[in-house]
């Protein structure tokens, strides 16, 4: 694989990094005390604001989205059928919502006939959630409580991290998914492609 379609893969998983927070400690609440009680205020935000949080999101969005015109380049070069890498996006709704995605930050959105997906995507309601899992196993639990000075504990053979996602929805404001758990299988899509790619 060359050096710059290697860098864009890594790019891409600099970018899931980005939109996820496993330290507890970069996740501390507000701990409001008087004299008659104490409050807890928690958000997950880990300080960002508004712009901050869509720049994030727009940047793995873009990364994703990206990838498809390097990896056409990189199969023509490398004697590989490149129709695959049509294939691939054709196959998967995920990385058409990414595309359209993409497009309606650099073209404005309505996209011309719904875009690739048809489904006229945008997002909307970004934000970063606590989002815990528990293992594919039965009896397996993830749990959360308050701990010291406001950082969350977590107990349980899960994970837990914080995510930056939103609401991907139509133009009529029919919710189509998270951003968070489309782009996962945006990038499965294409890690599959490079697979059989070889």
């Amino acid at each position: 694989m060359n050096t710059e379609l290697s860098q864009r893969i890594h790019r891409i998983y600099s970018s899931i990094k980005a939109v996820e927070e496993t330290d507890p400690n970069k996740l501390k609440a507000t701990v409001i005390t008087t004299g008659k009680c104490i409050g807890v205020f928690q958000d997950f935000r880990g300080g960002l604001n508004d712009a901050e949080l869509s720049n994030l999101a727009h940047m793995l969005i873009s990364n994703i989205a990206n990838l498809r015109d390097h990896l056409r380049k990189w199969a023509v070069k490398n004697g590989k059928d490149k129709e695959k890498v049509n294939e691939a996006f054709n196959q998967s709704l995920e990385l058409q919502i990414i595309k359209d995605l993409s497009d309606n930050d650099k073209h404005g959105y309505p996209r011309r006939n719904g875009g690739y997906s048809k489904k006229y995507p945008q997002l909307v309601n970004i934000d970063r959630i606590m989002q815990l899992k528990t293992q594919a196993k039965k009896g397996s639990t993830i749990g959360m409580t308050l701990g010291a000075g406001g950082a969350p504990k977590f107990f349980g053979d899960g994970t837990a991290k914080a995510i930056i996602t939103g609401d991907v929805v139509d133009n009529k404001n029919n919710r189509i998914g998270d951003l968070h758990t489309i782009a996962t299988k945006a990038v499965e899509a294409w890690e599959q492609l490079l697979a059989n790619l070889g």
